[in-house]
Order: structure tokens, then C-alpha cells, then sequence
């Protein structure tokens, strides 16, 4: 219902946007019908894509960006445009051109260099019950890579895992998505995502994601041997895939890796119990869980962690994170979506995402490499 309600009033801010234009005739009308081509084109494109079920997401993925550039500034039109065709004055209209132009050029910015825009953001969160064995440690975070996302430029994304690697990470976690939807997105980067360099470790869990839920197989066996691919390539690119499961990282540390937990109508596959089972109450625990709500609903106030580590969000590949000012419309479905938050004596980091997915762009929020030192 809520899609439905936003797609409504998408539809009535671009009719005001289109409609503007035509009101004026002459030459500006053709910008009108131009609008329209646009919209109308690249949401056809999406659907077919979608009743296809194809993996091959490029077309898909700029027709979106089509629809995203023709369809968001008309939203920041709205209140102009309705003062224009309220009032009759040509003024409204010019202003509510220039901040669509605006968002416009911002959107088109996002999608040439916003998306291989890797931000560095350093973070050195204080514990009280830190051990000595973590003091001096430097701990890299990537999170959401959909590889299938990237069509092969493969320049750039080594260019990222060279950032990684400039950190001299004592250990790399991966706090999942590492594909689209299939295993298959992997085989063309296995070689460069082992390039990634830990000398004291690289673990991993699974996103959402990773599972093929959002693939129509033949079959059960068709999907399970996907999934079974998938955990492979985590061996082959050096990570150790954590399922439910705890490593002892040195004196009195561990590391937890859970699978996804997520509100509905994410998967709720991981098992916190589980995972927590045989370690001691008073050791340092990290936990590795993609979805930032798992934090809220199952380990703050309920466990001793006293880190857990996520991403998921993407921070929507949109907002502004500039002048004080920290907003993106994700914020509407997650309070915590980007950044590092403090609940009593317990912290969580929810990764921005080294990927993108679905808008084939940045704009506002970047792509992230995290460092913490303890």
C-alpha cells in the first residue's frame, strides 16, 4: 500500500512537471514531451525486465536511472509548479526549474562518478571492557558489493580494493550481499576480490541477498546448488564464511557471524543463540550481522556484545551528508542506517556499502570503506 501511495504521487508530481511545460508552448513544450518519452520509456524497459526474470541487469539497472532522473526532479517541481498553474506566473515555474535542474545534474553526477566514489571513513570507538589483545588492532569493514552490479569495470573496482589494502588491516570483515542474486556474478572477480590483503584474517557472512531468494529456478536443487557455489567463492577469495558461528580471535575476543535476520519480509535464518552458545559472558564480542535491525530487535539491551557490525541500508545511495546535516529517505524505514550509534555500552556500525544496487548511482551518499582502531 505504501508503494502504491508513493508511486500516486510520483505520477501527480510528473504530471505537474510535464504538464508546465506545455502550458507555456512553443519550443519549452518539447521539453515536456521529452520528459514524458523518458518516463514512459524506461519504466516499459523495467517491467519487462522484471516479467523476464533476467539476471543480465544492465538494462535494467539504466533504465531505472532513466526513471530516477526524469522522475525525482519533478517531485522538488511540486510546490513550484502548483504555484505556477495556481497563480498563472512564469516566476514559480523558472524557480521550480532551476532546483530540478539542480537535482538533475546531482543525479547525473551519481550515476558518472558518484558510484565509484569510495569515501574512507576512519572510526575509533571507546570500550570500556576492551581487551589487550585488540589495543593497536585495525579492523577494515566493507559490506554489500552486489558484484553483478559492476559490469566489469574491473579498473575501478581494483582501484577500491587497493583503498582496502592502504589501510594495513589486521582483519577484513564482510558483513555480506556479495552478489545481485546469483553465484554466477562471481566469476569474473575472483581473482581480484583475493587481491584483498589481512595479515591476521578475512571473515564474511552472508546478506539477504546471497541466498537466490529473489531468483525463480527450475527447482529447489537448481537454487541449492547456487547457494552452495556461492559459499564456496567465499573460501576462494580468501574469506572465512562464518553461518551461526563463533571464532576465537585471540585473549579473551571473539568474533560472531550470524546469518541474515531481518524484519519481514527479509529472511530470518540467523540464530543468535546459537552463535553465542560456549563463549563467555564477560569476553569482547563482535558481532557480523547484515541487517542493522537484528541490532535493535535481538542484541541491544538483550546481549553483552559489545560491537556488531551490519550494512544492508546503502544508505539508499541517496541523501546529504554535508553541514551537519545527515538525512536520506531510508531514515523512514531504519533509524539506524548509516554510521556508528551507541546504545548503553554497546556500539553498532551500519556500513553506507561498497556496492550499489537497482539506481546505478550515488548521489549524496557514498560508497564505503570503514576503518576502526582500537
Amino acid at each position: 500500500m505504501r508503494f502504491l501511495l508513493l508511486f500516486a504521487f510520483c505520477l501527480i508530481a510528473e504530471y505537474i512537471f510535464i504538464e508546465s511545460f506545455f502550458r507555456l508552448g512553443g519550443i519549452i513544450s518539447s521539453i515536456g514531451w521529452l520528459v514524458s518519452i523518458m518516463f514512459i520509456l524506461s519504466f516499459f524497459v523495467m517491467m519487462t525486465f522484471f516479467r523476464r526474470k533476467s539476471n543480465d541487469y544492465r538494462i535494467a539497472f539504466y533504465a531505472f536511472g532513466l526513471m530516477i532522473f526524469s522522475s525525482v526532479p519533478a517531485l522538488f517541481y511540486l510546490i513550484p509548479g502548483l504555484l505556477f498553474l495556481f497563480f498563472d506566473n512564469p516566476v514559480f515555474a523558472l524557480i521550480g526549474w532551476a532546483l530540478a535542474a539542480l537535482i538533475a545534474f546531482g543525479i547525473f553526477l551519481g550515476i558518472v562518478v558518484g558510484r565509484w566514489n569510495w569515501k574512507v571513513h576512519t572510526i575509533s570507538p571507546k570500550f570500556n571492557n576492551l581487551p589487550e589483545f585488540l589495543k593497536g588492532k585495525r579492523i577494515v569493514q566493507i559490506s554489500d558489493i552486489h558484484v553483478g552490479s559492476f559490469f566489469g569495470n574491473k579498473k575501478r573496482v581494483r582501484k577500491a580494493i587497493q583503498m582496502i589494502n592502504n589501510q594495513n588491516p589486521d582483519y577484513v570483515f564482510f558483513t555480506g550481499d556479495l552478489v545481485n542474486n546469483t553465484a554466477d556474478e562471481m566469476d569474473e572477480w575472483v581473482d581480484i576480490f583475493s587481491e584483498i590483503n589481512a595479515s591476521n584474517g578475512k571473515f564474511s557472512i552472508l546478506g539477504n541477498h546471497d541466498y537466490g531468494d529473489y531468483v525463480q529456478w527450475k527447482n529447489e536443487d537448481e537454487k541449492r546448488q547456487n547457494f552452495e557455489k556461492l559459499t564456496r567463492i567465499h573460501d576462494k577469495i580468501g574469506f572465512v564464511l562464518l553461518r551461526n558461528e563463533s571464532i576465537k580471535l585471540g585473549e579473551n575476543t571473539w568474533l560472531l557471524g550470524v546469518e541474515n535476520w531481518g524484519k519481514p519480509p527479509f529472511r530470518q535464518s540467523g540464530d543468535l543463540n546459537k552463535t553465542l552458545s560456549n563463549i563467555p559472558e564477560q569476553d569482547f564480542k563482535i558481532l557480523l550481522s547484515h541487517d542493522p535491525s537484528h541490532f535493535d530487535e535481538k542484541v541491544e539491551g538483550k546481549t553483552s556484545i559489545s560491537l556488531t557490525l551490519s550494512g544492508h541500508t546503502h544508505g539508499m545511495q541517496f541523501g546529504i551528508e554535508r553541514f551537519g546535516i545527515k538525512w536520506s529517505p531510508v531514515s523512514f524505514k531504519y533509524s539506524k542506517w548509516a554510521g556508528l550509534y551507541k546504545e548503553s555500552d554497546q556500539f553498532l556500525y551500519v556500513n553506507r556499502g561498497f556496492g550499489y544496487l537497482g539506481f546505478p548511482g550515488r548521489v549524496g551518499i557514498y560508497p564505503e570503506i570503514t576503518v576502526m582502531e582500537f
